[in-house]
Formats: structure tokens, sequence, C-alpha cells
């Protein structure tokens, strides 16, 4: 690794959680020497990019992170960054594509990218939420919870919104599992009778889920050798569209 990528490797550490970090936290977490940390951390504070406590003589992140994150915003917005992930997305795959976040028991439409490039595609309703147990969105964002909290949204969902014949309690939990090995989910046409859902997990900056981004394909065009090409531009998609919300390179 550079200079520069150890360095930025400091300021990494720093989350909502962790909002500040003394020297020997630092050195163990990074598991590297004091010493060394500790140049790091010193070439961060004259930069501005750290501030050191006078008490705790803890760091935390400092005003430089501020007047470029402003920068960020103004020149490059979170939702145009996100918008033209998914625009490519749709390229890449010919087929619409939808993102959505996380609201009460279901998903919320954040954000839809229609294909221009077929006569048929699928239409999604902006105002519609998307129950977390029919639909590859929810399916995805449930095998990213905790077991615990995922099987009690699975559940009031259930309750909140009427099933279809064959998806079960069971038949979803497995579909959980399935989409927590592979990256992605797929629901075939259990949420619209003519649609094959395929979905990927997005994560907040906290490093947990918040929602999921999908490609809707209609069922007449849709295989197995479909669903290996949009998985290929799916996965790498969700995590572009993460790290763009700020969340750790590991989720």
């Amino acid at each position: 690794m550079s200079t520069v990528d150890k360095a930025l490797e400091v300021l990494g550490l720093f989350s909502e959680r962790r909002p500040s970090v003394g020297l020997s936290e630092a050195a163990r977490l990074l598991r590297r020497d004091k010493s060394t940390v500790q140049r790091y951390l010193a070439s961060l504070e004259n930069q501005g990019f750290l501030e050191q406590d006078a008490l705790s003589r803890a760091y935390h992140l400092g005003p430089a992170v501020t007047r470029l994150s402003v920068v960020r915003e103004i020149t490059y917005p979170i939702e145009t960054a996100v918008k033209n992930v998914m625009t490519k997305l749709v390229q890449d795959t010919s087929e619409t594509v939808h993102l959505s976040h996380l609201q009460g028991v279901g998903l919320s439409s954040v954000g839809v990218v229609e294909t221009a490039v077929r006569n048929t595609r699928v239409y999604i309703n902006p105002s519609e939420i998307l129950p977390l147990h029919l639909t590859a969105s929810g399916i995805a964002y449930l095998a990213q919870e905790p077991q615990e909290k995922a099987l009690k949204l699975l559940q009031q969902s259930f309750a909140k919104t009427s099933s279809v014949e064959g998806v079960t309690l069971e038949s979803a939990s497995a579909l959980m599992r399935f989409a927590k090995t592979r990256g992605y989910s797929v629901a075939d046409c259990t949420f619209d009778y003519d649609v094959v859902g395929m979905a990927a997990p997005v994560f907040a900056s906290s490093g947990e889920p918040c929602g999921a981004v999908a490609v809707a394909t209609p069922k007449s065009r849709f295989d197995s050798e479909t669903e290996v090409r949009i998985a290929t531009f799916l996965v790498p998609a969700s995590h572009k569209i993460s790290r763009i919300y700020g969340a750790p390179k590991d989720t």
C-alpha cells in the first residue's frame, strides 16, 4: 500500500458509531505500530482533515472534510451520482431499474430509470410501497439484516400485505438465504404476475442495509442466461451506490 492509501485508511476509521479515535485505538484497528500511525494522524491534522481534542487527545474529523463534502454535494450531488449508476445499469441490462429504501415494513421507491430500447418494458409505480416478502428488493434487503430483525419484518410484511400462492414464510426465508449467499435475489412473478425482479442490497454510511437496487424484466424474456447476465452488472452497481452513500468497503 502507498503512503496515501495508508493515510486514507485512518480516515476510514471514523463513523457515526466511532466519531473519535485515539492513537492506541487507531494503531490497534489498523494493525500498525503507534509511531507510524502517529505520523499519519499528525499529517492529516496539519492538513485539516483531523482535529485533536485538547482534553481527551482523541482525534475527530476536521474542517477540510466538511469543505470537501460541501464541494462534492454542490458539484456532484448524491442524487446525481446514484442516478448515473442506475442509468449505466439500464444501458448494461436493457431493462428498467429502480432503487428503493426501507419505509416501515415495506420499501419505497426513491428512483426509477426506464429502458428506452425495449418496446415492452416494466413500468414501476414510484408511489407504490413494495412488500418485503413479495419482491426481489424486499428479499435482498432482508437477507442483510440480523436474523431476528429480518424474521420480525418478514412476519409483519405477511400480516400487512396479502400473499400469493406458493409464497410462505418458509419459502421467503429460503430465498433470503440464497440471496445472502449469491449477493442478489430473484422474485419470479410474485409481485407482478408477468415480471421477474432481481435485486441487490444497498448500504448506508452506518454499514447497515437501507434498501435495494433492482432490475425488472418481463417474464417472457427472462431465463437462466438472462439472470447471469443481469447479476454481472447488478451486484457491482449496488456496491457503487453503497459507496456513494458512504458505506464502508466491506459491506
